[in-house]
């Protein structure tokens, strides 16, 4: 099956962008529509069990690099730019590893090749714990999400996975349930035999503690050949919090 996406725009210059754990590419059709406007053809994605993609019960970076090597050869890309963040961006690295000769550019948003210690449960407790059946609008399930996160950007960004069907009810585009039953796999280090033999460049937010020296020191085995950019007043979801310095930092680079 072939991964869901939407491309923008028509060129030689081919981008594709990847998105983190329980996003999709709506979350990057601002960016992807400013990047086209300077003559790039962009391709936004939705991972396997994301958005509007095929779900699955194998959930691995195996399975999802392999995904995007099904979605090259649908499309017949021969070289493109990989832009992924978070999740995304160990997908992308793994494929940049596993066919480096399909990759031209390569940026890895707020994201290391190496495992993560991060607690998800409260996340997939509001999602889960949610009724679907009760819910009447978005701003309901909105309410419920505040029961459990301040950050009302966050809440938003979690509302996103929620779809009404043309009966009017509710239900999640991501796959909740296999997403949480395999959370190891999505926090786990990318293994590879051979280094990425190309420049990557690492884009961390100012006030992310997913990249720093200490943790990029373990990542220089398989990406030897790294830049930092850090980009001032942004977070995790540097994207959103400062989304004109990250287009400058990624348009410089392609």
């Amino acid at each position: 099956m072939v991964l869901n996406s939407r491309i923008i725009g028509t060129s030689k210059k081919k981008i594709v962008i990847l998105h983190g754990l329980l996003g999709s590419l709506d979350n990057w059709i601002t960016f992807g529509k400013k990047m086209s406007s300077e003559n790039f053809e962009v391709h936004l994605i939705d991972q396997r069990n994301h958005g509007k993609s095929f779900h699955s019960d194998e959930f691995s970076y195996s399975h999802m690099a392999n995904d995007l090597k099904n979605y090259f050869d649908h499309h017949n890309i021969k070289i493109a730019s990989i832009i992924g963040h978070s999740m995304g961006g160990k997908t992308a690295m793994l494929f940049g590893l596993s066919y480096p000769d399909l990759v031209d550019k390569l940026i890895a948003v707020d994201i290391l090749p190496i495992s993560y210690n991060r607690n998800y449960n409260l996340i997939f407790e509001s999602l889960l714990h949610t009724d679907l059946r009760k819910l009447k609008s978005r701003n309901d399930f909105n309410l419920h999400l505040k029961k459990y996160f301040e950050d009302e950007s966050f809440v938003l960004f979690l509302s996103k996975n929620l779809k009404r069907l043309e009966n009017g009810q509710f239900r999640f585009k991501s796959n909740i349930k296999v997403l949480r039953e395999e959370i190891n796999n999505i926090t786990a280090a990318i293994n590879h035999s051979k280094t990425y033999p190309k420049e990557i460049i690492f884009i961390k937010g100012e006030h992310s503690d997913y990249v720093d020296e200490e943790k990029i020191a373990l990542s220089k085995n398989l990406f030897p050949n790294y830049k930092l950019s850090v980009i001032d007043n942004a977070g995790h979801w540097l994207h959103h919090d400062n989304s004109d310095d990250f287009f400058s930092v990624c348009l410089s680079y392609l």
